[in-house]
């Protein structure tokens, strides 16, 4: 089969899979609950190479029994340098947000961010990655499941790309679905499969009110740094291990908090990263 070319032409593809159920998020949100504590800073900055306005998100942490406040910040001061010898300005955007449309993401360039807030700094360093190519998504009928919906439908999907060989490259996948970020951190290192031409699977489900027969899904493949990989990967972990986070529970404790790169114990992460995207319909 065409889709399997290049597989054959790099002499071995590495199968990454991934079982991962989307729901819908407004915004690529990073919640970080915590033990009952004073508030903490969290800071969420990024930048890419995709010509979208670079940005900050910058809230508070609350007690881990209160989930569901994440107060904003406002008031900031946010200036980026990179090693180009460039200097940028953040402005607010909306409270709490920070965004500048001048910076023009470039693989190679080291960006450095500094934020003063509540007289306190708070910095963090991020190199953006060579970019790793998405090449072709295909997508297949998964198995019945035994009890299923007649309605709903599960789908492998398969993204190919060429790990770089002798790099260490890191990635997250990131699908929308009609404007909308499908939530979940989809994470990839290349650990095993350094230089191979890679097939990387996720798990979807259909007409299940979020993703429907006939949507076209946007996937994009985001090359990142090593600290932007840990702290998704720790931040999974977190996820994994605090259950529903809808109060306390007397047989489990409050997770550890996420990896961070930020100075000055801010929670959160920066990363630069280099985007490349594809579409695809689905269809049975």
């Amino acid at each position: 089969m065409n889709k399997y070319k290049k597989m054959a032409y790099n002499n071995l593809a590495i199968t990454v899979i991934v079982f991962q159920f989307f729901t819908f998020g407004c915004k690529d949100v990073i919640i970080v609950e915590l033990n009952s504590a004073n508030p903490a800073i969290v800071i969420e900055a990024t930048i890419s190479d995709n010509g979208l306005p670079s940005r900050v998100a910058i809230t508070k942490s609350t007690d881990f029994y209160k989930p569901s406040l994440y107060p904003a910040v406002s008031g900031a001061k946010v200036i980026v340098d990179d090693s180009e010898g460039n200097s940028f300005l953040f402005t607010e955007f909306t409270e709490g947000i920070y965004e500048n449309t001048i910076i023009k993401g470039k693989p190679g360039v080291e960006y450095s961010i500094e934020v003063l807030t509540e007289e306190k700094i708070y910095n963090a360093v991020s190199t953006m990655p060579s970019k790793m190519v998405l090449d072709t998504l295909t997508l297949e009928e998964a198995p019945k499941r035994p009890n299923r919906d007649d309605n709903s439908y599960q789908f492998f999907l398969r993204l190919f790309f060429q790990d770089q060989k002798g790099i260490d490259n890191y990635a997250r996948i990131r699908m929308y679905n009609k404007g909308f970020l499908l939530s979940g951190f989809n994470i990839y290192e290349d650990k095993v499969t350094d230089g191979n031409y890679v097939n990387y699977r996720l798990i979807i489900n259909a007409n299940n009110g979020f993703i429907n027969i006939g949507d076209t899904l946007t996937v994009e493949l985001m090359s990142i740094d090593k600290a932007a990989f840990e702290f998704y990967k720790t931040a999974n972990s977190v996820n994994a291990s605090g259950g529903s986070g809808r109060g306390p529970s007397s047989t489990s404790a409050a997770p550890a908090n996420p990896v961070t790169n930020w100075s000055n114990k801010a929670l959160g992460y920066f990363s630069a990263y280099a985007v490349s995207q594809k579409t695809i319909i689905i269809s049975y």
